[in-house]
């Protein structure tokens, strides 16, 4: 079943991977489908609330309708925080990637748009949650560190097909500029730098000292990062 499942932490590279997989020959790609669902749920302030909100299902149920639908091969971008107290098991067939990068990245990224970072922004303790119930369905999946892959793209994402028994295609290494129309309605105040981009560039360096409610919170999931980052696959 070629149905590859991204569960990526926010400001993770994530929606440059999607542009990526796009570009595979006969593939299509899905925008975080869940995000409408998250909102209501949550109650969470994103900017664009209300478009997310009126452009998709917000009823997980109905997402899961949806997405059995999609024609394969397919590459579903999922935040995993979206998916918090989402049952995974229709997905247990599909191929799973865990995307993660550095915390202080990730908050240092998501403040200059949602300056209130929570604990659930940053989106590690849903991976690991969403990690346990993969290998309690026997899915399978890989977990890669997003900066690792950067460090050489071409080879990082031959370690990543290979994992997944997918043929590399050197395709996927570039794609045009500028808005996608597989892109969901909150690009506008999202995917601005992505858009000037026609490729992977270097990772970003650590960022300097953050606010202290800020730095707090980076040492609060620095063990979540580090439990998941024991099980990334090698790709150096």
């Amino acid at each position: 079943m070629d149905v590859v499942h991204a569960l990526s932490g926010p400001r993770n590279v994530s929606t440059a991977l999607m542009y990526s997989f796009a570009q595979r020959p006969g593939w299509s790609v899905v925008d975080e489908p869940f995000y409408a669902a998250y909102l209501a749920r949550t109650g969470a302030d994103h900017p664009g609330r209300a478009d997310v909100l009126a452009s998709q299902p917000k009823d997980p149920a109905e997402v899961w309708v949806q997405l059995a639908g999609c024609p394969e091969p397919v590459y579903l971008k999922n935040m995993a925080h979206h998916m918090d107290g989402v049952d995974l098991n229709p997905a247990a067939g599909w191929k799973h990637i865990l995307w993660i990068r550095s915390p202080r990245k990730v908050i240092a990224s998501f403040a200059k748009v949602v300056p209130d970072v929570q604990l659930r922004d940053v989106a590690l303790r849903e991976q690991l949650e969403a990690l346990n119930q993969l290998q309690s369905l026997g899915s399978q999946y890989v977990v890669v560190d997003s900066d690792q892959l950067l460090r050489d793209p071409e080879r990082g994402f031959r370690a990543v097909c290979a994992a997944l028994d997918l043929e590399f295609r050197s395709e996927q290494l570039s794609w045009p500029a500028g808005p996608k129309p597989y892109d969901g309605v909150w690009a506008p105040h999202w995917y601005a730098q992505v858009h000037q981009s026609t490729g992977f560039g270097l990772a970003s360096p650590e960022p300097p000292r953050m606010a202290e409610h800020l730095e707090a919170l980076a040492e609060e999931v620095a063990p979540l990062y580090a439990r998941l980052a024991n099980q990334s696959h090698p790709i150096d």
